[in-house]
């Protein structure tokens, strides 16, 4: 373990963890990290095992109250609201997936609103999801309210709802359905939905991604942004795209690959014709005959490009290049530094040996540094416990995966690093658990992206 590395929470036999790479855990003075804290990992969230919320400061967990609305990739969406010390996390209100407001500078509940919240701008603005369908569509979702719309491909009343925390209004800016039909070939899929929302630097816009099954059991991508207001929306891509960040407000990065022979295939009219059934046998024949260069050039279709961290600008005349090409070699979760955006922090998934690496990439020299490797464990979930979290999953994901496979990658074994910045580029935290226990750790990084 590196001198440079640091533990940040308790070292208790409890769990912490923070989740996804794409938000800031500290609040504006960095003297709190928002943290989630369970005892057991090995089940998968169910609405029976609520997480405790908190955060900690001084090595100290501070316990403000509990959540149902959690997942251990994304954790419970806890934010901090601009320079105060407002915590806001997802929780179920009601009937209804919503946010819990909390004062912690009083550590209180001071309010609870109908509307989930994925992201928040400084002034208070959020914007939020609807995680019964992610969850049934297999998604980041949670579990113990059921999708409304499950019989609706693309419903008109479901999709990223914007509201305000402090004055409570509230307005739909944009639908499942108005992303479905927004220049997308006919019948394009089924099961659509929107997830993964990212603010720009300037809180403009918002990043997302669009997604469906498609007919011949695959599924297919779109990154696509949009102003904070629900409007001037664009498609930056499609493909097989996953983890993403904004490189700057013009700029978006992605791991993935665009243009490839089954996307091809899967545009032609002919194609579309054929009936799901035999659509999906067809589709495995296709891909061993497509990487056989004669066919290739008798359907006159290029090879599948590779997959490669992508640069898209965000504009009507989308330009494509690459962020760091060469150097970058696989998906990984990926955030800008707050404070210089020419510097990028980053993990990798899991090798043969289970490890996975912690590093910095610094964009204008195109130079990767390696800062640590933290290997995962093997223990089994509990696999009789994710059953009743399963019942309301479209059998097509279902089909997709083991109920093991479901069984671990939903429990909080499955612990990517999820790295993120401090606002002021000093430090990163990250949640790993190669000591055995979830926990957050933190890395400083001041002297790498100031020695020049």
């Amino acid at each position: 373990m590196s001198n440079q590395e640091f533990s940040i929470s308790p070292n208790d036999n409890s769990n912490y963890f923070f989740g996804f790479h794409d938000l800031i855990a500290w609040n504006n003075d960095e003297t709190k990290l928002a943290t989630l804290k369970i005892n057991n990992i090995k089940s998968p969230p169910s609405i029976d095992t609520p997480c405790t919320i908190g955060y900690i400061e001084k090595g100290e967990f501070i316990e403000l109250g509990k959540t149902n609305a959690y997942n251990y990739p994304q954790g419970a969406r806890q934010q901090w609201i601009g320079d105060t010390n407002v915590l806001i996390v997802n929780n179920k209100v009601g009937e209804v997936w919503g946010t819990d407001v909390y004062d912690t500078d009083k550590n209180e509940l001071i309010d609870s609103i109908n509307f989930t919240s994925h992201v928040v701008t400084n002034n208070g603005w959020a914007f939020g999801l609807d995680y019964s369908r992610l969850h049934r569509v297999g998604g980041y979702g949670y579990t113990g309210i059921l999708d409304v719309n499950s019989k609706v491909h693309a419903p008109m009343n479901s999709g990223i709802i914007k509201h305000n925390i402090f004055t409570k209004e509230n307005e739909l800016i944009l639908s499942i359905y108005d992303v479905a039909n927004f220049k997308a070939r006919e019948n394009l899929g089924k099961h659509h939905y929107i997830t993964h929302l990212v603010l720009n630097p300037s809180q403009t816009r918002i990043a997302f991604l669009h997604r469906c099954k498609l007919n011949d059991g695959g599924e297919t991508t779109r990154l696509m942004t949009v102003d904070i207001n629900g409007e001037n929306l664009r498609c930056l891509a499609t493909g097989f795209l996953s983890h993403f960040d904004w490189k700057d407000d013009g700029h978006v990065a992605i791991w993935g690959r665009v243009g490839t022979g089954i996307e091809k295939l899967r545009s032609n009219p002919i194609i579309r014709m054929i009936p799901p059934v035999l659509m999906r046998g067809i589709k495995e024949v296709v891909k061993k005959l497509l990487k056989k260069d004669k066919l290739m050039e008798d359907v006159n279709i290029k090879k599948a490009s590779p997959f490669d961290w992508l640069l898209f600008s965000d504009s009507d005349q989308v330009e494509q290049t690459f962020l760091g090409k060469g150097v970058l070699l696989e998906d990984g979760h990926p955030m800008f530094c707050p404070s210089n955006r020419d510097w990028l922090i980053n993990d990798t998934y899991p090798n043969n040996e289970g490890i996975r690496e912690l590093y910095l990439f610094q964009y204008s020299t195109q130079k990767k540094v390696l800062l640590g490797r933290y290997k995962m464990i093997f223990e089994k979930p509990d696999i009789d416990k994710i059953k009743n979290t399963l019942e309301d999953v479209e059998q097509s994901v279902l089909k997709s995966f083991s109920v093991e496979k479901m069984a671990f990658y939903r429990s909080g074994l499955h612990c990517d690093l999820h790295p993120r910045w401090k606002r002021s580029g000093k430090t990163v935290a990250f949640d790993s658990i190669h000591e055995g226990k979830r926990r957050i750790y933190g890395f400083e990084v001041d002297s790498y992206i100031n020695q020049q």
